[in-house]
């Protein structure tokens, strides 16, 4: 979550960043291997090997979407997409490389291993799958400030969802991990749409209203409504469309 939170609110408004250098199929593979919160095939670490396996295996999905951004990404914007992906390259090393940091990790991350705790906020990144669809098909004007507004309400569902259902501790942890690599790069491109206030008070109150109901939904059933598994295929969606 951490990691897609910032590379999707950045890339999704980034014209002219994508291009045919992978599939949309190998490009939602690449991005699913480092989303934790969306990846319900990702095992729970028990210990400091399995962190290390997992670090290991998010950091060759990062690789992959650092890649494509390298070869794909051309001028000013080849600049400012490839300064985005090595704070994450950065920000995920960082968190893997320090057995300190792994530790952390593995205290906190042990609430995911409870089911009945994981799902509600795992949840959240099904609504947030399925608001980025809708999003897509706005008009092109709603289209950014749905995505930054969609980002700030996963956030709030997640974090909430954690310090309700773990801990206060918890929560405030995987929040400043958020922090970390998502809020300099949300604040460069959402600058109208920096918080959840801001959505309320300047985006369109009905289409806001609608996304909102999304994430408010407790339907389990909404796991299933989402066509991708991550929100890349919808970025080059709405890329493609925007060059039009």
């Amino acid at each position: 979550m951490k990691y897609l939170l910032g590379f999707a609110v950045i890339a999704a408004v980034l014209p002219g960043f994508w291009c045919a250098c992978k599939t949309i199929e190998e490009l939602d593979q690449c991005a699913y291997e480092i989303s934790f919160l969306a990846n319900r095939n990702i095992k729970v670490p028990t210990n400091d090997g399995e962190v290390i396996g997992m670090c290991d295996n998010a950091k060759k999905g990062l690789k992959c979407l650092a890649d494509h951004a390298r070869e794909c990404a051309k001028g000013a914007l080849k600049s400012i997409t490839i300064k985005v992906m090595n704070d994450l390259e950065n920000h995920l090393h960082t968190r893997c490389d320090n057995p300190a940091e792994r530790a952390e990790f593995l205290k906190h991350v042990g609430c995911f291993s409870d089911s009945s705790k994981a799902d509600p906020i795992r949840l959240c990144a099904d609504k947030h799958m399925v608001m980025m669809e809708k999003v897509s098909n706005f008009p092109k004007p709603l289209r950014l400030g749905g995505a930054c507004c969609s980002s700030h309400a996963l956030r709030e569902c997640a974090i909430n969802h954690i310090t309700n259902l773990c801990s206060g501790e918890t929560g405030d942890y995987f929040n400043d991990m958020i922090s970390d690599i998502a809020e300099e790069n949300i604040e460069l491109v959402c600058k109208e749409y920096s918080s959840l206030e801001k959505c309320d008070a300047k985006y369109d109150p009905a289409t806001w209203g609608d996304l909102k109901a999304i994430m408010a939904s407790e339907d389990a059933a909404i796991t299933g409504q989402h066509q991708y598994k991550t929100i890349v295929p919808i970025i080059v969606k709405m890329l493609k469309e925007a060059r039009k």
